[in-house]
């Protein structure tokens, strides 16, 4: 027993003094899960991410060490989730939040409501896509159902409403959102009518859509958000922005997004990993889980993991010599029905996708999101523990989502 003690007391100073030496890791990229448990999960993505790998002596023995203490109330965080089977990970990880993008394409469109209200508990806030701001500075309404209404339910329900607001696109040599965050008296004309509309339906906060923002305007675009932010959240006001992913400075349609200065002033800050392929490019997959793991990677060397939301699909596209459509789960499932075509999986992207020949002869690919492809880019929230995800949009997703969200982000 002697010996026994012995062993145990050279154990625990030998633990201490490594402790001492081992440099302390930022708050923001790992949790104390992910120091235990980094051996099992990427290197590559654990360099990008700002940390070590976890591996070696001081690991093993502080995982003993806290093991006895802390028992079974932390688990390794999941793998390398590109060929990992599910979400999984720490289970002392903070809540994650689900952000519902909301849209009404026209006035008697109710998709996105008829799912909010079917899936209340589950969604923590929606983004009503219903205004857009103009080249003077105004903010014209979208239209669709009665707002009103919309956030009275919400309310009843427990869910933040932000207002998404867009920008006007570029009409000939005119480039609308140039003009707005290049004038600085046009900024402060837009801020008050955004103050004005969330007061008028009693909102909870905004979120900013500004997209295809020349890259010349990186700082107008950061002086914006930084007025817009001293303006609303004083008064509890939350502010919000989505912003197109990247993994480098070098994307022209991205480098209007800095990274590092926008999370100054956001709470919350949606990085739209979708659109891995579109309208302008050869059909592939909507959201590559190597593209969007490495472009979440990228995000995190800026902005605190407290503050990213992981954009996620809920739609897909059908590419063919006619041209590019956007369609949603159920439109794309009653395509493969009726052309009597099995959904495949590509396994090296996580994605389903089928080919089928239209009866005019012109040859068809798909690619889209469903719950199978969702379970990998949930997992991401596990293995990097960031606040949550924000699903473009609600009523077009496939109704098998739910019970995957459900485990994940149940109120």
């Amino acid at each position: 027993m002697s010996k026994l003690k012995k062993m145990i007391s050279w154990l625990v100073m030998m633990v201490f003094m490594l402790t001492v030496m081992v440099p302390v890791t930022p708050a923001y990229a790992f949790s104390i899960a992910d120091l235990l448990g980094q051996a099992n999960g990427s290197s590559e993505a654990s360099a990008a991410a700002g940390g070590s790998t976890g591996k070696g002596m001081v690991d093993i023995l502080l995982g003993l060490l806290m093991g006895r203490f802390l028992g079974n109330t932390l688990s390794t965080p999941a793998g390398d989730t590109g060929q990992g089977s599910s979400a999984s990970g720490s289970v002392n990880a903070a809540p994650k939040e689900l952000v519902g993008f909301y849209a009404e394409w026209w006035g008697a469109d109710t998709s996105s409501y008829n799912s909010m209200m079917k899936n209340a508990d589950v969604i923590n806030t929606i983004a009503p896509f219903w205004a857009t701001l103009q080249a003077d500075g105004t903010v014209t309404d979208r239209g669709g159902n009665d707002h009103a209404s919309v956030v009275k339910s919400a309310g009843q329900n427990d869910i933040a409403v932000l207002l998404l607001v867009n920008n006007a696109k570029q009409a000939g040599n005119t480039v609308p959102i140039h003009t707005v965050l290049s004038n600085p008296e046009l900024r402060t004309k837009a801020i008050q009518n955004f103050e004005a509309y969330i007061k008028k339906y009693d909102l909870d906060g905004i979120n900013i859509d500004f997209e295809m923002v020349p890259a010349a305007d990186r700082d107008n675009l950061t002086a914006f958000m930084r007025e817009l932010y001293t303006r609303l959240k004083p008064q509890g006001y939350i502010v919000s922005i989505d912003v197109f992913p990247k993994q480098d400075e070098n994307n022209d349609v991205a480098v209007a997004y800095d990274y590092a200065a926008l999370s100054k002033y956001a709470d919350k800050i949606m990085i739209m990993t979708y659109d891995n392929h579109g309208v302008w490019s050869g059909p592939g997959p909507i959201a590559d889980i190597r593209w969007v793991e490495k472009s979440l990677n990228y995000a995190l060397k800026f902005i605190p993991k407290d503050k990213l939301f992981l954009g996620i699909a809920a739609y897909g596209y059908d590419w063919s010599a006619q041209g590019t459509q956007s369609l949603e789960h159920k439109a794309i499932m009653d395509l493969a029905k009726q052309h009597g075509q099995e959904v495949q999986w590509d396994d090296t992207s996580k994605s389903p996708y089928f080919s089928y020949t239209a009866a005019d002869g012109t040859a068809h690919t798909v690619w889209f999101e469903n719950s199978e492809s969702l379970k990998y880019k949930l997992a991401l929230l596990t293995k990097y523990d960031i606040a949550g995800a924000a699903m473009w949009k609600l009523g077009e997703e496939d109704p098998a989502v739910w019970p995957v969200l459900r485990d994940k982000f149940r109120n």
